[in-house]
């Protein structure tokens, strides 16, 4: 139980760092990796035993929460389709106009799933999921509903396996996110035709029921829950130990120019869930604070081509050189952070061979 609140905090914590991005972004992929994480969270939330009781108590019908759990997985596959979407459609109008439909199909797969569940015969109340599986999936209209719920399941998870197979390329991050969220849908899809099977083959009487299938796919979903997970934020991942690389390469300047000399310069990007955008913003700071300096010291605003390492020599000795303002900015294919990253290495390498020549 506690290991399921754990991974619940944590999954909401990931839902609305993703619903934040979306706020701010509007893209039609972040929208849907939002939707997938937030009924993600639902889903583990809903697992909680107390929790579970709870809604079923609320609903006054028992076992009612595993009807809620068929829809959240239908919101966990809208998601997934909006995420489809945004791979396969080039055109980001075309892509909005597949939500209001994608919706409306996961409302009535809903309805659908939840008019089969409350046709079934009352059943004791369960203490969990799991027993409710163990003792009553089987069941008429327990099983219909579980069935129509996990062929849904397997089948949208197989095309998402064939079109993220089509799409990824291992040289992006994102590719790279991509692969691995192949191979957590590929699980998923495994896990949704054994189980989906399973109940189907009970309902008809041709296996005796057991607790064998639903102990695997309870593993196979736990281990594709979490390649999923990781391939949806991989891409985030990466971003966030590049953005300490790079910003390492600079660091030495920032503090100089920006904490000990302009701190005015500060942006307000600190809470920002964006790593690229905390690191633009300190570069950006970087060039304001250069800037700054570049009017204390009277430079010119047209000079001698600037290299990182006559900017970085200025700043260290206060010699321009004969560089102008107009060099202290990015040059033709340099943005602001591979600019300064640049120079915060020449500066760097200025530092190292001061503390040499004092050793000697």
């Amino acid at each position: 139980m506690f290991a399921s609140i754990v991974v619940s905090v944590l999954l909401w914590w990931v839902a609305l760092t993703r619903l934040w991005r979306w706020r701010t972004s509007r893209s039609v992929l972040t929208l849907g990796t939002a939707v997938v994480f937030i009924f993600m969270a639902l889903h583990t939330t809903v697992n909680v035993g107390a929790v579970d009781r709870l809604i079923s108590e609320a609903v006054g019908v028992a076992n009612a929460t595993s009807a809620v759990k068929h829809g959240i997985f239908f919101g966990i596959c809208l998601g997934a389709s909006i995420i489809i979407v945004a791979l396969r459609v080039p055109d980001v109008d075309r892509q909005r106009r597949w939500i209001a439909p994608l919706s409306a199909g996961a409302a009535a797969a809903t309805a659908v799933a939840v008019a089969l569940f409350f046709s079934a015969k009352d059943a004791p109340q369960a203490t969990d999921g799991y027993q409710f599986d163990e003792f009553y999936v089987h069941l008429p209209g327990y099983a219909e509903s579980a069935a129509f719920v996990m062929g849904m399941a397997a089948v949208l998870c197989t095309v998402i396996t064939v079109v993220v197979l089509l799409g990824w390329d291992l040289g992006t991050p994102s590719g790279r996110g991509l692969a691995i969220l192949a191979c957590g849908v590929a699980v998923l899809a495994s896990y949704a035709w054994i189980r989906g099977g399973y109940i189907v083959a009970a309902r008809l009487g041709w296996v005796e029921t057991s607790t064998y299938a639903l102990d695997l796919t309870t593993q196979l979903a736990l281990i594709g829950a979490v390649l999923t997970t990781l391939g949806l934020l991989w891409s985030s991942i990466e971003g966030v130990f590049r953005s300490q690389r790079q910003r390492r390469d600079f660091a030495e300047l920032y503090m100089v120019v920006v904490k000990e000399r302009w701190p005015g310069v500060v942006r307000d990007s600190r809470a920002s869930f964006d790593p690229s955008r905390r690191t633009a913003d300190r570069a950006n700071e970087v060039l304001d604070a250069l800037s700054m300096q570049a009017d204390v010291d009277k430079l010119p605003e047209h000079g001698l081509p600037a290299t990182p390492e006559s900017v970085a020599r200025w700043v260290h000795t206060g010699e321009s050189g004969g560089i102008g303002v107009d060099g202290l900015r990015p040059p033709v294919g340099f943005d602001a952070v591979k600019w300064v990253r640049a120079i915060g290495r020449a500066f760097q390498d200025i530092h190292l061979c001061d503390k040499a020549e004092m050793r000697k």
